[in-house]
């Protein structure tokens, strides 16, 4: 008797485990878990327009050119030029960026592509058995591409209420009368301190005062890089200027005099490519579209993500899911696998003919169907999500978003690439140079892992690499209104980081800071280990390893940082900046 007891207390306990996970494979609310109190991050709110980038100090820049009757386009450029002195870091004239733009009056997307290329004597093997060759000193640059890609978007979709001299001067202001150093700018800096130590161009990053990196709070002023700004500034034709005269001259001889590729026909062939006809995505929730850049931008796979969660969530889903469900977190994980995996297989669509049509294929619903069918409730073997070759870690970039009371928006990833780029600038200009021909491919340079190099982001003379830059705008194609404006910097966790919170203000109607807060769980396919921020609770993580087979390690300081606004459906704009990224950061607008 007692045994058969036992056995109907045993077989009963089994019954009601097994229930209890087929609730959760159905999407049931499981437990309430511990999740970190709100940031002390600010959520603007605004009635006209708004501006959200890495510095306050920048929105407040971008604002002000608002005010004074400029589109977003103005604002947009005015923030990226402080950017380059707020956050040096990061951005600056000597890297490139790439722009997604909304123009309301005619309810399309643009992208401007002003991401650097490879020069002319650039070859595909040139960094075997050089490892470091490709990310510090002058033959890890690639010809940047931030100059003429501000003078076209001027030209072309600017206001013309505001002069190209206005858009700049705030920053040459910053260079000459200096500059806070904020937490975030102070801990690089702190990391980078013997290795400046060793390189004589670098030393205007030591303060003389201390004999020590300059630290946050110190004011920095740059003042080689303002008299460089002034002169772009007054110029008629400032591609003229820095693509093949003086400026041009100037930086190619520091460049070929220390061992670096770049001739002056680099500089001089140079061209910033327009997309009229984006990647867009208008079936994956309702009457909402988004839009976004072509590779060698990652938005095909940020849009991809979002695609794969809306199947799963309609709008105005209940926030107890993200609360309560580890499936919920489960199925992110498993549609960044997925997408992530697709990501080894593009190149700039310009020398890749299969990347393009890749990222137009994976923004179709068919492709989107396809993915989802073999989406399932358990982890799987790295080789079913694709093919497995590596995945590059940069960790740079800055970030703008901006509305304008017309509704036109712009969405503008800017970088460097790693921290201080080449960790090399020109000594008589102030221009910090990128190294993005680390965002390359080299053959036989596999990771870690073992996994092979992607072979459609080999370089080649004139390519440019690929990049994470997602910036994207959601907008209704019914009514012709933003409702959000958003990018993120910030390296490989770029799309990861811009994929939660447009996941949860689209489908879950949480705020934008609500969004940005939450902490980010990130996997890039390979390796095929969740990378998690400390303020993830560890009831989920230990929920999402026992019942679904997830593995995580932890990072220490989360490089995903997101900006974005939305457009309440009155017309109120909230916008948001992320806290995770210490640089004085707030939103502007009115």
């Amino acid at each position: 008797m007692i045994m058969l007891l036992r056995l109907f207390i045993i077989v009963n306990f089994l019954t009601e485990l097994i229930h209890a996970f087929q609730k959760m494979d159905e999407g049931q609310l499981h437990k309430e878990y511990l999740w970190p109190p709100p940031s002390d991050s600010y959520l603007g709110k605004y009635i006209n327009a708004a501006v959200t980038c890495d510095h306050g100090l920048c929105s407040e820049i971008g604002r002000n050119i608002l005010i004074r009757g400029g589109n977003a386009i103005d604002a947009s450029i005015a923030s990226m030029f402080c950017l380059g002195i707020t956050n040096p870091q990061s951005s600056g004239i000597g890297g490139g960026f790439i722009m997604t733009l909304y123009n309301r009056s005619e309810a399309k997307c643009t992208v401007i592509d002003a991401r650097e290329t490879a020069p002319k004597n650039a070859s595909r093997d040139m960094f075997i058995n050089d490892e470091f060759g490709s990310k510090y000193g002058f033959r890890a640059i690639a010809t940047p591409g931030e100059i003429a890609g501000y003078w076209l978007a001027f030209k072309r979709f600017g206001s013309g209420k505001i002069s190209w001299y206005d858009l700049i001067k705030p920053s040459i202001d910053l260079c000459r009368y200096g500059v806070p150093v904020s937490k975030y700018l102070g801990y690089v800096l702190g990391v980078k301190e013997k290795h400046f130590r060793t390189l004589p161009s670098m030393k205007s990053w030591i303060n003389n005062a201390t004999d020590k990196v300059f630290v946050a709070g110190d004011i920095i002023k740059r003042p080689e890089l303002g008299n460089t700004l002034e002169k772009l500034a007054l110029s008629s034709d400032p591609v003229e200027l820095f693509y093949r005269g003086d400026i041009a001259k100037a930086l190619v001889k520091e460049i070929e005099n220390n061992g670096g590729i770049i001739t002056l026909d680099d500089f001089a062939q140079f061209k910033p490519t327009v997309h009229e006809e984006p990647l867009i995505n208008d079936h994956f929730s309702g009457d909402l579209a988004m839009c976004g850049p072509p590779p060698p931008s990652s938005f095909a796979v940020t849009q991809l993500i979002i695609s794969l969660m809306a199947r799963f969530y309609g709008p105005k889903t209940s926030k107890e899911v993200l609360k309560r469900d580890p499936l919920f977190y489960h199925r992110l994980l498993e549609a960044q696998k997925f997408a992530y995996a697709q990501r080894t297989l593009m190149g700039d669509e310009a020398f890749v003919e299969e990347a393009k049509e890749l990222a137009k294929n994976m923004t179709t619903k068919a492709y989107t169907d396809w993915i989802f069918s073999r989406m399932r409730n358990k982890t799987q073997p790295t080789e079913y999500y694709g093919e497995l070759q590596k995945q590059l870690n940069d960790h740079g970039t800055s970030h703008v978003s901006v509305l304008d009371s017309m509704g036109n928006g712009v969405s503008s990833t800017s970088t460097v690439n790693r921290w201080f780029g080449a960790v090399v600038q020109s000594v008589d200009l102030g221009v910090v140079f990128n190294d993005e021909m680390d965002d390359f491919s080299t053959p036989g340079m596999a990771n870690g892992f073992g996994f092979a190099p992607s072979e459609s982001n080999f370089i080649e003379p004139g390519k440019k690499p690929m990049s994470s830059m997602s910036p994207m705008i959601v907008y209704n194609t019914k009514t012709g209104k933003i409702v959000m404006v958003a990018g993120a910097s910030g390296g490989s966790k770029i799309i990861s980081a811009l994929a939660k919170p447009i996941i949860r203000v689209l489908f879950f109607n949480e705020t934008i800071k609500e969004a940005i807060d939450a902490p980010t769980l990130h996997n890039q396919f390979t390796p095929d280990i969740t990378q998690f921020e400390q303020t993830v609770p560890k009831e989920l993580m230990d929920d999402l390893t026992q019942i679904f087979g997830q593995k995580f390690n932890k990072t220490t300081g989360f490089e995903g940082i997101a900006q974005g606004i939305v457009v309440d459906e009155d017309g109120t704009i909230y916008a948001n900046g992320d806290y995770r990224r210490q640089s004085d950061m707030h939103p502007g607008g009115y």
